[in-house]
């Protein structure tokens, strides 16, 4: 039995995407007969070590004040405390290989270990660590970028969820990039059994922040509402540092009493909501691969995605979804929406190869099995 360390500062019920997607594939490899364990940041009284759904789990001082964020200082303090945990880790839990989330802190941490333990690791990268993805990061990207490309030459693999994050990836650095895409649960996602849709229900999932764009779902809505004439109505699922900012605009737009912003859900809830709504927004302003994006298309809803890599491998555009540049004119998307409301047979063909196209190909655990031959092909299984 191999025994696998995840290293992510964030894992649920703290983070966001890439938590997510850290649980999945740590789930995934528990099915495959691993071990697994987790090293992640302590929140509240989340700390020490645990066991949940047969994974252990070490949640270490960190700083971390939130549920939905973290600071580069919290980064930080994530990175120095692992630092010091790490080794511990590894060598309480007989840990053979490593899989790293985000170069850093995650890579660094990675990195550290094989240092002391000659551990290899493979680095999954995952958007925000990508130069070029987020410009607000300029600084801190040129800052540890000598940091950064240490970690990933000495890394055993180096993963991207997506082609588009690849290339973004080898654009920056003198890699290789290897694509592993993230998976969905297609027996939990499922398409509602009562096919007829009747509200104009948009619905957006995730966190509330400026790489998210979800400001443009209000001026969409804004627009069906008094340009069209429709009833629409919007539900946010999600919190993060832009929820006021958001609440101020729908409020001045006198969208009130057409939007909720519900926070975080359940993920029964949030499935239930894919099973209600007429359609997903996501027009993010960049992605590696969204686990929301894929949740939605296993529940049979077409996707309003952003033209970006990542979402362009996942949505075909007037098949399962519409993309759109994600500054484009909101009437234009709204006239899109307003469209396609009035042709209910086109929604449901569009609902079923949205379905279709997922099966199958994103699943965990065949994510997981790619995990694996990466390190089989790196010549670290015997």
């Amino acid at each position: 039995m191999a025994t696998y360390l995840l290293i992510n500062y964030e894992y649920p019920p703290v983070g966001g995407g890439a938590a997510t997607a850290s649980r999945n594939l740590a789930l995934a490899l528990r099915r495959r007969k691993n071990r697994v364990v987790v090293l992640t940041s302590a929140y509240e009284r989340l700390r020490g070590a645990s066991d949940e759904d047969g994974i252990v789990v070490i949640r270490i001082p960190a700083l971390r004040r939130s549920v939905h964020r973290s600071s580069l200082l919290q980064m930080a303090a994530y990175l120095l405390s692992a630092c010091q945990h790490v080794v511990r880790a590894a060598d309480r839990y007989e840990a053979d290989r490593v899989i790293a989330f985000f170069s850093i802190p995650g890579g660094a941490v990675a990195r550290w270990l094989q240092l002391r333990r000659s551990t290899p690791y493979i680095v999954s990268v995952r958007g925000g660590d990508v130069p070029g993805t987020e410009p607000k990061l300029s600084g801190f990207y040129r800052l540890l970028g000598g940091l950064r490309r240490h970690v990933l030459r000495h890394a055993r693999e180096i993963v991207a969820p997506s082609i588009g994050l690849k290339q973004l990836a080898e654009a920056a650095d003198p890699v290789s990039v290897r694509v592993i895409p993230n998976g969905v649960d297609t027996t939990f996602f499922e398409p509602s059994t009562d096919q007829k849709r009747g509200a104009l229900i948009l619905l957006f999932v995730g966190r509330l922040h400026w790489q998210k764009n979800v400001s443009a779902l209000l001026s969409i809505l804004e627009v069906i509402r008094l340009r069209f004439g429709l009833p629409a109505i919007a539900r946010v699922i999600g919190d993060g540092p832009e929820r006021l900012h958001l609440e101020r605009i729908a409020r001045e737009m006198r969208l009130n009493n057409a939007i909720t912003f519900d926070g975080w859900l359940s993920r029964a809830e949030i499935a239930s909501a894919y099973r209600q709504a007429f359609l997903l927004v996501n027009l993010s302003r960049y992605e590696g691969m969204s686990n929301v994006v894929l949740e939605a298309l296993a529940s049979g809803l077409p996707v309003v995605g952003s033209n970006i890599p990542g979402n362009a491998e996942l949505i075909e555009d007037e098949a399962t979804g519409f993309l759109f540049n994600p500054d484009e004119d909101p009437e234009i998307i709204a006239k899109q929406i307003v469209e396609l409301f009035a042709d209910p047979e086109r929604r449901l063909t569009m609902g079923k190869f949205a379905r279709e196209s997922v099966v199958g190909r994103y699943t965990w655990d065949r994510a997981a099995a790619m995990y694996e031959e990466a390190l089989e092909k790196s010549g670290l299984l015997t």
